[in-house]
């Protein structure tokens, strides 16, 4: 499960090489009506070097896309991205310190994770539990070679022409619901989120790419169990990171389906499974849909 939780409250914020594929093959769905076409494709939004997960039929649709839609857009500028983050600090932060609502032994192998890692001690003690795991799982994904800047959403927003739009499906309002539903999680949820995180984080060794490398086989598979476990092990972390985004979302992909000619959507594979996935959605919303 931490591997798509952690990813999805990544988007809100914001190494070994995966083992050769006879061929890049990740899904994707193709929806229409009388005059327009919508490509879904699920991305991986942080990656380590050397996974090559693009696809001629992906690269045929962007050539073709007169608007490419994504999560969330990345800043044009250091004051833009500030402007963007600093709604959402308020609810990273606990209004007591952390060492005061998890327990003793969990803060202090928190702590030492986080000093590891490089966090200011009295910064990493402002964190809500959540958040703290949040942060130490990021951290050492990173530290073992997992980057946004090699995510999908990163390189494919980066290599489009000019010519082409971009629109993002997660407004501010949006964004800060999400965040104001994620503080209101409970520190005894929110501590077990940081244990889980840190008993992981005490027992793996290099990077795991088995999700990552069954999708990019096209296989769901892996991804629709940690979908699962995550809808019954955090119950309200799924509906908040998944459910009520997607809901979110339908009334722009509604919108586009009305006005546009081709478009190709951008958005995490966690995104597209599974009864709560963006394709059965827009299914039940009568547009026809092809794909797994």
């Amino acid at each position: 499960m931490r591997q798509w939780w952690i990813s999805g409250l990544a988007a809100l914020a914001l190494c070994a090489a995966s083992p050769a594929v006879a061929r890049a093959d990740p899904p994707l769905w193709r929806v229409s009506d009388a005059d327009t076409e919508m490509v879904l494709f699920g991305s991986i939004h942080a990656l380590p070097e050397g996974v090559d997960w693009r696809s001629a039929a992906l690269d045929e649709a962007l050539a073709q896309a007169d608007l490419v839609v994504f999560e969330i857009l990345t800043p044009a500028s250091e004051e833009e991205e500030q402007a963007a983050f600093l709604p959402m600090l308020t609810y990273l932060v606990s209004p007591e310190p952390l060492q005061t609502v998890v327990s003793a032994e969990t803060y202090a192998r928190a702590l030492a994770r986080a000093e590891a890692q490089g966090f200011e001690p009295f910064m990493f003690n402002m964190l809500r539990p959540w958040a703290a795991a949040m942060m130490l799982d990021i951290g050492a994904e990173e530290a073992k070679g997992r980057s946004g800047d090699l995510g999908v959403d990163t390189l494919i927003e980066t290599g489009l022409r000019p010519d082409q739009r971009t629109e993002a499906l997660d407004t501010d309002a949006l964004l800060l619901a999400s965040m104001q539903a994620l503080a209101e999680t409970g520190e005894a949820e929110g501590e077990q989120m940081l244990i889980e995180v840190l008993d992981i984080l005490d027992e793996e060794g290099g990077l795991d790419m088995e999700i990552e490398n069954a999708w990019v086989r096209g296989d769901l598979q892996p991804i629709l169990d940690d979908m699962a476990e995550m809808k019954a092990e955090a119950p309200h972390l799924y509906q908040v990171i998944l459910v009520d985004r997607n809901h979110g979302w339908m009334p722009a992909l509604k919108r586009m389906m009305e006005t546009e000619g081709r478009v190709v959507v951008i958005a995490g594979a966690a995104h597209m499974v599974g009864e709560d996935g963006l394709p059965t959605l827009l299914r039940q919303a009568g547009y026809a849909v092809e794909g797994p």
